[in-house]
């Protein structure tokens, strides 16, 4: 499952102030043979923010999620920075993670796009900052290489353990 949403949960206010957490001294750089980019989880963004998102998640695939102590996680990833082919669907402390979600903050970089694998086509996510996106965390996906310019996204992990089913009473 893919849902590529192309209308913003933000305004442009809201995602500078997003973009406006980055922190370089708490960030994380991962660089391995498939991948280099940089993170910083974002504890101290105003909860409205995180929970418009996770509304979003809900009415998307039909659960309620059984909590709201999820951070979101912000990626920079500049020129050069990419992530190759791969799936998220581990197993972690939380559980195994059920669904990938995330969005754009913004789209003035060259490359850097974000492909997925659906039907057996690549398929490139769209760029409209702020518009969600979510695929179930088997989809084959990649970041290609940033060509020039920084790529801001937020991204966090549903995982198998996380939802209750609604009740229609």
């Amino acid at each position: 499952m893919i849902i590529d949403n192309q209308t913003s949960l933000y305004t442009s206010e809201e995602i500078n102030l997003i973009k406006s957490h980055w922190n370089d001294e708490t960030s994380e750089k991962r660089i391995f043979e498939d991948r280099s980019y940089t993170f910083n989880v974002l504890y101290d963004l105003p909860q409205e923010y995180t929970n418009r998102f996770l509304d979003w998640i809900e009415d998307n695939v039909g659960k309620k999620l059984l909590n709201r102590e999820y951070h979101l996680i912000l990626h920079k990833f500049k020129e050069g920075d990419y992530f190759d082919w791969h799936e998220d669907n581990a197993y972690m402390e939380r559980g195994k993670r059920e669904y990938a979600v995330g969005f754009h903050l913004n789209n003035d970089y060259k490359g850097g796009e974000f492909v997925v694998i659906e039907d057996e086509k690549e398929k490139i996510i769209g760029k409209v900052a702020g518009a969600p996106y979510l695929f179930t965390s088997d989809v084959t996906h990649k970041i290609n290489r940033v060509e020039s310019g920084i790529r801001w996204s937020i991204i966090l992990f549903v995982y198998d353990t996380s939802f209750k089913a609604k009740s229609v009473i």
